[in-house]
Parts: C-alpha cells; structure tokens; sequence
C-alpha cells in the first residue's frame, strides 16, 4: 500500500492510499536429461535412478513430480515431470527411460543320442526332444540345424534359442547311428563236388 498525501499553501492536507499488486506472470523453466541402462540381472527391466531435473523460478520452485512407475520395462517409456512455481504456475518436460535387454536365454545341453540304423538303410529317422530353456524377457523360438534323416555314424546337432529381446544362446547334441544290420549275400555259387585229384566228377 502506498499513502499519497497532499498539502495545499495554508497547510491543510489530505491522503490517500493506492494498492499495487504485483502478479507473477513468469513460468518456471524445467530441463531433464534421458536415459539407457540395461536390464537387472534375472528381470524383464530395471529400477532407474532418475535423478531430478534442473529448475529454476524468478519467485521460487514449489513442487517437481513425475508419472514414473516403480519399475521400468525393457524399451522406451517417456517420463512425464512438472514443476510448479510459488504462483500456481506450471512448465512440463518430457524424459526418455530407454532399457536393454541384453540377458541371453538360458538353454541345457541334450543328452547325446544312440540309435540304430533303419532296416534297409545306413542311416535313421531321430525324434529329437527340444532341449530345457528359459528366459528373463521369455523365450521366441528354439531351432535346430538337425538333417531330415541322420547317416551312418555321428552327426553334431546344434540347438538355437532366441528371446523377446534378440538375444540367443547354442547348445550342441551328438546323435550316433549305429549300423547293426548284417550283410545278406546273394548270388553264392552252386555246390560243387571234386575228387581227390582235383577233377571235377
């Protein structure tokens, strides 16, 4: 408040009082740096440090929040902030959480495999079990490199799983085909019986 007084020659005075608001117009400025980290050990993302944006205010900073979750997920989630001034006034920016996947899948050697041959061929036809596998980002496909039928002998199978994430990990299988089918012979010649001297009777 301001009290104007006026006096005339003779002394005689009178006042009045003026009222000037001053109104804060000015927001708050915010900056936020972004961030990538990679997953936690064992989980399908990361808790994340993500420290506290820089602020300023011509009459003072009242509050910072964020709509962050307890946990970010592997890939891209955008982090809200706002900042409130002493004057109810607001100023948002936006923070990129970026997490990697870079776990590979776990998979467990097969057990190697003995099989005969199929009758009538040097090879076989082998049924082979998909090998124990996991992962922390879950699993996209398990493949193999196994020929359609496995010849004579010992054939190195190798096992391929990949995850969510494009991560993958190899395991290899020994599968053996044994031959155990006897020769036949065929076309033996008729019985032929000679004398002491050697001539044919």
């Amino acid at each position: 408040m301001i009290t104007w007084t006026a006096t005339d020659m003779y002394g005689n005075s009178d006042t009045s009082t003026q009222k000037i608001t001053v109104i804060d117009n000015e927001i708050p400025t915010i900056s936020v740096t972004n961030i990538s980290v990679n997953n936690d050990a064992g989980k399908c993302g990361a808790n994340v440090d993500l420290g506290t944006p820089l602020t300023s205010d011509n009459c003072g900073v009242a509050s910072i929040t964020n709509d962050a979750p307890a946990s970010f997920p592997t890939g891209t989630t955008f982090v809200h902030w706002t900042v409130t001034d002493n004057a109810g006034y607001t100023n948002s920016a936006t923070q990129t959480v970026v997490v990697t996947d870079i776990e590979k899948p776990l998979i467990a050697a097969p057990v190697s495999i003995t099989v005969n041959n199929k009758p009538g061929q040097c090879g076989a036809s082998v049924i082979l079990t998909a090998p124990v596998n996991s992962d922390n980002c879950g699993v996209a496909s398990v493949t193999n490199n196994a020929p359609a039928s496995f010849p004579f002998g010992t054939t190195i199978v190798t096992w391929t799983v990949a995850d969510n994430s494009g991560n993958t990990a190899t395991a290899t299988q020994s599968v053996t085909v044994k031959d155990v089918e006897a020769p036949v012979f065929s076309g033996v010649p008729t019985n032929t019986t000679v004398s002491c001297s050697g001539i044919p009777r």
